[in-house]
């Protein structure tokens, strides 16, 4: 696109100043000065009110953002820990031993009588009379409950009554009876409310059970499996707040029983109570952003909240109105402030143009003015000056998209003069895709009338480059939008750099944890065993994201001061003695050496040395004890041990992992017992068992 038009005016050209004006009468000049001065008033007190407002707007805006996300977010990690739960329950709904014995008592329409003295000639299909197989699925029901960690375990038949239940099972009760009765008629798992028992909370998995060699959905549901479902361990840990979110915040898990909403709070004196929600759509099933009153206290929140899967919950993200709003604070008292001193600087100016009119002639008056236009040319310069020597991309556009002025840094780096540009289009500087891009927040800025800031990757002068682009409408005196003034910064070396770090990073821990193994084939894949406990059972912690990636980096790296280690003593078929044993030991110390001169913006290098440290203070090499040991330490400790016992050596062959974890437990006093706990968890789990598997199978 050309600038092939008229030509236009320059958008910093002021107009200049006659030095000979008519000499107007006294009191019209006092008039049209109390006119103008009181437009300054008004002005005064509306900017600063509308630059307060879209502020706000602006502030709420992300409020409301990062609120949605959260829960969003949220929701989807309890709809995926209850579907983990639904998992554990798959084998036995479809395991063949209780498809065939339930389809065999549906045919016995539930008769319990029928059960105790079956009728002549009548039997299973296993060849045993449905009464002598009812004590072995009574117990297989009651050891997949045990193991399983439900509380209970009922086989339903299709009239709602419990002919099988898990050892130590309570009384099958009526809501349990109607949800059985439901997931029957819909042929799918049904989840019930959450209650409260002596026990905890719970909540109610029903599962539908089919006849063998039908396939779900093909025919109606034989029994029923029910099962009470622990929650007060799994949603403690889900509704806790991250210890980095803004203070005033809170996330609460609401329930919709029998047509009302309650709050589930595990650990509270009344874990299900009953709550109002403003604004809550039951017909939608959507909790909007809004600002309301607080499901926790006395005072008023911004919240938003998203569905569960599964369950009729959601998930309602917190944050109190005031810790929110405490940003705006600052800028309305600045912006009050700044409109004050306009104010005074005009009432000034005017009292001394009064004076300077009734004392002076009219000469005096047009030198007054010829000096004025020198002033405001000069003021003019001043800003070309500074235009033109920042580094930062400046620019007004009009509303169709065209330029009506680039400072000379950016016609540089379009490859343009600043003239050629005046007329083009976003098309013709960076290319369709990026203009269709740019045009996006363009709207979006004259249509909000606010501020807006992206991160674009756009090419200038055919060279790829990352900038950080700000635009904000521009308006003219009588508060028209006539344009746009966009500010960009270059921000392609920060970016490029910031990989090129974290690249070479990775490559030097895949490098040394090569080297590690190469030397030792006992250590083949230990670092990255250790390194996939340590993370799994950090996010069992509820550690952080910075946290987790520093066990994954000191885990992999963990080994690296063996390099300085003889090779005999790393391969010594025989225990060490020890003397060879300290000698072994100072492998941490060669460690910290040749990885303190690297920056990882993480505390790896801290965690590597005090991985070998124990509670008691009996660790090495500096004998810390208790909470002077890092967790992140403690942590990488413990699964460094628990894989060494688990892994074959020269000298011994390795160990059950059960039995690792009671001897790591008879030793609480040296490693930390929260994280023995939260290891014997994660070997209890699905992906547990597949890093255990493969230690076997190195």
């Amino acid at each position: 696109m050309t600038n092939s038009g008229p030509e236009t005016a320059d958008p910093l050209e002021f107009p200049a100043l006659d030095a000979r004006p008519a000499p107007p009468g006294r009191w019209r000049m006092l008039l049209w000065g109390g006119i103008v001065l009181a437009v300054f008033v008004v002005a005064a007190i509306l900017v600063p009110r509308l630059t307060i407002e879209a502020k706000r707007d602006q502030l709420i805006e992300q409020v409301a953002e990062r609120l949605q996300l959260t829960a969003g977010g949220q929701a989807e990690v309890l709809s995926t820990w209850l579907q983990g739960t639904r998992r554990l329950a798959q084998p036995v709904v479809e395991s063949e031993l209780i498809r065939l014995f339930s389809a065999e008592m549906d045919l016995a329409d539930g008769d319990m009588s029928r059960m105790v003295a079956p009728q002549s000639g009548e039997d299973g299909g296993l060849g045993v009379p449905l009464v002598e197989q009812l004590p072995f699925i009574e117990r297989v029901i009651s050891d997949f409950a045990a193991n399983a960690d439900f509380l209970a375990a009922y086989l339903v038949g299709r009239n709602g009554d419990a002919f099988v239940a898990s050892s130590g099972s309570a009384s099958f009760g009526a809501e349990q009876r109607a949800l059985a009765l439901q997931s029957f008629e819909r042929g799918q798992t049904v989840f019930g409310p959450a209650r409260s028992l002596p026990a905890g909370l719970v909540l109610d998995m029903v599962m539908p059970v089919f006849a063998a060699q039908v396939e779900p959905g093909e025919a109606r549901p034989v029994a029923a499996l029910v099962l009470v479902v622990p929650l007060t361990a799994g949603l403690s840990d889900i509704l806790s707040v991250d210890p980095l979110a803004s203070p005033g915040t809170r996330r609460v898990l609401i329930q919709l029983d029998d047509g009302a909403l309650a709050r589930i709070a595990p650990g509270a004196a009344e874990p299900v109570k009953a709550v109002t929600l403003d604004g809550f759509d039951l017909a939608a099933g959507e909790v909007p952003f809004a600002e309301r009153p607080s499901l926790t206290k006395p005072i008023q929140v911004y919240s938003a909240g998203a569905m569960v899967s599964g369950p009729i919950w959601w998930i309602v993200e917190e944050l109190e109105v005031t810790v929110a709003e405490r940003p705006l604070a600052t800028f309305s008292i600045a912006a009050v402030l700044v409109a004050g001193l306009v104010v005074l600087v005009a009432a000034a100016a005017f009292g001394a143009f009064w004076w300077r009119l009734s004392s002076h002639h009219n000469e005096t008056l047009a030198v007054q003015y010829r000096d004025l236009a020198g002033r405001i040319q000069a003021q003019k310069q001043l800003m070309e000056s500074i235009n033109g020597t920042i580094s930062e991309h400046i620019a007004l556009k009009a509303p169709d998209g065209t330029y009506r002025y680039v400072n000379p840094a950016f016609a540089s780096a379009a490859g343009r003069s600043q003239q050629s540009m005046i007329g083009l289009d976003d098309a013709a500087v960076f290319g369709r895709g990026t203009a269709k891009r740019l045009a996006l927040t363009d709207r979006r800025a004259l249509d909000e009338d606010t501020a807006v800031t992206t991160n674009e990757e756009i090419y200038l002068d055919s060279t790829k480059r990352y900038l950080q682009i700000s635009k904000v409408p521009f308006r003219d005196a009588e508060g028209a939008a006539p344009g746009l003034v966009s500010v960009s910064r270059d921000v392609t070396e920060l970016v490029e750099q910031q990989e090129k770090k974290e690249r070479a990073i990775q490559q030097m821990v895949t490098a040394l944890v090569r080297a590690i193994e190469l030397r030792d084939p006992y250590l083949a894949g230990h670092s990255r065993r250790v390194a996939d406990f340590a993370v799994a059972v950090g996010k069992q912690l509820g550690c952080s994201e910075d946290d987790l990636t520093t066990l994954e980096l000191a885990a992999n790296l963990s080994q690296i001061g063996k390099l300085a280690v003889p090779e005999e003593l790393l391969t010594k078929p025989a225990r060490l003695t020890e003397e060879e044993i300290r000698q072994m030991e100072t492998h941490v110390e060669h460690a910290v050496q040749l990885l303190g001169g690297i920056d990882f913006e993480l505390p790896v290098v801290e965690t590597i040395a005090q991985m070998h440290e124990r509670l008691d203070g009996k660790g090495y090499p500096k004998g810390l004890a208790g909470e002077a040991i890092r967790r992140t330490a403690r942590i990488l400790g413990t699964c460094d041990v628990f894989c060494a016992r688990v892994e074959p050596r020269s000298y011994r062959a390795g160990l059950a992992p059960d039995a690792v974890l009671d001897i790591l437990q008879e030793n609480s006093s040296r490693y930390d017992p929260t994280v023995i706990e939260a290891l014997r968890q994660v070997t209890s789990t699905i992906s547990g068992e597949k890093l255990i598997a493969s230690i076997a199978a190195g």
